[in-house]
């Protein structure tokens, strides 16, 4: 950013410098505009000296909320949607055969590929996945490991799962390793090693074939628990509770979100909630179902809709049924939360057997397109913002074709015909597989009753205009706050309804892509309790956040008035609508003068915002006598 000369800045700031300390003179009078003894420089908007106690060490202003712009957006660049294949798996070097993929698979990253001694969002994720073979699409099966830049095998085993079930990656007791868990065929749950894909445990009295699990710390104390449906196991595979109602349909696709805005997390299994220690917090008598969260009304609470028999139903965040549709044809498959049109509220998308469908908040549908799933009806999607302009696009699969829709209208934006499946709980994933900061599409394919691809393909865009979007996406009821992007889960889970309002849907961790931050200088204190002792003065700034996304980290670049750089601080994070205080930051006459000090946020130009002409304050002139 340019500097601008402090004799523009004058005129026009509308800041407060307030200046603290032990000087008694000049006396301030009611109306009066009081300016520190200097030769030159005026102090814009300054309140009068204060009592020195008011001034001292690390006791500066507090920090405080302020007003979020919503406009705070980039216009979106969109380039060409113009998809092509990066690279295919389809042959199992350990267990030959095993190349058949009917379930969604899994990323994250499980292994130290850069050699610096961790595994984290630096190295290259890997994708997971079941596999069967020769059509034994219930019976046991492979899990395997294959890398995401290129698909180079690391692992393969048959470790007592199901060959279509579904897995979950995350560092369960936060030693750095990622684990893999799966259905088993004898237990609920079975524990994988992610680094080699040896067996850690397996628990549990009630396998499904097609069983989901899903991570997330309950309680908060760094032993991740693992949800299969009703039953919930610490990340030592101790049983904690079995509920007695619902469990996320038949399927088992439960998974936990704070639902009642206390410090522990909730089940949500279909039509029933349980609390953290398996008591039940409601369960309303409506069919069980695979669930999905989002704010529907925007009071911050999430509501939950699920999807069985045909019937696509939302209920209040006590249970309450508030609408229910059939859909056109079918069973329905898990439901996806995004907010579709761009009109800022949520709506549902849903497949069936012949159709692709969004409904709106209230229930109403707003389109449907012509799918083809006979074979199960109950696949389901992603969704992804690939053109960054705050619209999603879909991203569904049916028996034949890789479809990509508009979110708002349903348009054809991509038909790939070279996919096959005999579907079951499967849906494409969107995410940075290679870690290269641009998106790509994951899909499994099969050719159970279906001829085309097997295994795994990974789409990209040819010229790399998709949005960026996450190196990791962990489990099928995935959202975006349950995850770090190093595949360690947060001990105190977000409301991924407050920033994203979204499930099964990709972005990055800091926010929608056409989010933008906006960082200004609040409140400057200077104080000068040390003046007369050692010519030494602190400052303390205030740096607001009126953007949309946060910030991890700035700098705060401090101007002499000669026009060279006397002293850069970093600091930070400062979220959305917060502001952060910087100090006490200690200053000699020498480093101060020649001239007025002038203070810039963001003085290197580091972060995007979408105010750049609100970063500077001009402070003062040497403030002591």
């Amino acid at each position: 950013m340019r500097l601008l000369p402090p004799c523009f800045l004058l005129a026009c700031s509308d800041y407060a410098v307030e200046l603290r300390g032990e000087k008694e003179e000049p006396e301030f009078d009611t109306g009066d505009e009081w300016k520190p003894p200097v030769e030159t420089g005026d102090v814009v908007d300054s309140a009068p000296p204060v009592d020195t106690d008011a001034c001292e060490p690390d006791d500066g202003p507090d920090a405080y909320t302020v007003g979020v712009d919503s406009t705070c957006e980039r216009e979106p660049t969109v380039g060409s949607f113009d998809p092509t294949i990066e690279w295919q798996w389809n042959t199992n070097g350990t267990y030959p055969g095993y190349d058949d993929i009917m379930s969604s698979p899994a990323i994250a990253n499980l292994n130290d590929d850069d050699g610096n001694g961790v595994v984290d969002d630096d190295d290259v994720p890997d994708i997971v996945f079941t596999s069967f073979s020769g059509g034994a699409y219930t019976s046991a099966g492979t899990v395997t490991a294959i890398s995401g830049n290129g698909g180079a095998q690391h692992w393969s085993v048959m470790p007592g799962t199901y060959s279509s079930a579904g897995v979950a990656l995350g560092d369960l007791d936060g030693n750095g390793t990622v684990e893999v868990c799966s259905g088993g065929t004898s237990a609920s749950v079975v524990c994988l090693n992610g680094a080699d894909g040896s067996t850690l445990w397996s628990a549990g009295t009630e396998p499904s074939y097609v069983g989901c699990p899903a991570i997330a710390d309950l309680d908060g104390d760094g032993c991740a628990e693992v949800i299969m449906g009703r039953q919930v196991f610490d990340c030592a595979g101790n049983l904690r509770f079995a509920g007695g109602y619902g469990q996320g349909g038949s399927q088992q696709m439960s998974f936990a979100v704070n639902m009642d805005s206390d410090a522990e997390l909730e089940v949500v299994a279909g039509n029933t909630v349980y609390d953290t220690d398996g008591s039940v917090l409601w369960y309303n008598g409506q069919a069980d179902g695979m669930p999905a969260v989002g704010d529907f009304d925007g009071d911050g609470r999430a509501e939950v809709v699920t999807v069985s028999g045909g019937v696509v139903r939302l209920v209040g965040n006590d249970g309450t049924l508030w609408w229910a549709t059939s859909l056109p044809s079918g069973n329905g498959g898990p439901p996806t939360v995004a907010d579709f049109d761009g009109d800022g509220a949520p709506e549902v998308g849903v497949a069936g057997a012949s159709d692709y469908s969004v409904y709106d908040t209230d229930g109403t549908r707003l389109w449907s397109m012509p799918v083809s799933d006979y074979s199960s009806n109950v696949t389901g999607s992603a969704v992804f913002d690939f053109e960054g302009d705050g619209a999603a696009e879909v991203v569904y699969a049916d028996e034949h074709t890789l479809w990509v829709y508009d979110g708002a209208t349903g348009g054809v934006e991509m038909e790939e015909t070279g996919h096959a499946s005999g579907t079951l709980y499967e849906y494409p994933l969107v995410a940075d597989v290679d870690n290269d900061g641009s998106t790509e599409i994951i899909l499994a394919s099969n050719n159970y009753g279906y001829s085309g691809w097997n295994g795994i393909t990974v789409f990209g865009d040819l010229t790399s205009d998709w949005a960026p979007a996450r190196p990791v996406w962990n489990q099928f009821a995935y959202h975006i706050t349950n995850v770090n992007n190093d595949s360690s889960i947060p001990a105190v889970q977000t409301e991924n309804w407050l920033t994203w309002n979204n499930f099964r849907a990709g972005g990055t961790e800091e926010g929608p892509a056409n989010w933008l931050p906006d960082l200004g200088l609040g409140e400057v204190t200077v104080c000068l309790d040390d003046c007369d002792s050692s010519d030494t003065l602190e400052l303390y700034a205030t740096v607001e956040n009126t953007g949309l996304l946060d910030v991890a980290s700035f700098d705060l670049v401090f101007y002499r008035g000669d026009g060279t750089v006397t002293r850069t601080e970093t600091a930070g994070p400062v979220a959305s609508g917060q502001a952060l205080v910087v100090g006490p930051i200690a200053f000699t006459s020498a480093e101060w003068q020649p001239g007025v000090m002038t203070l810039v946020v963001d003085g290197a130009g580091a972060v995007d915002e979408c105010d750049e002409g609100n970063n500077q304050r001009e402070v003062s002139s040497w403030p002591c006598p």
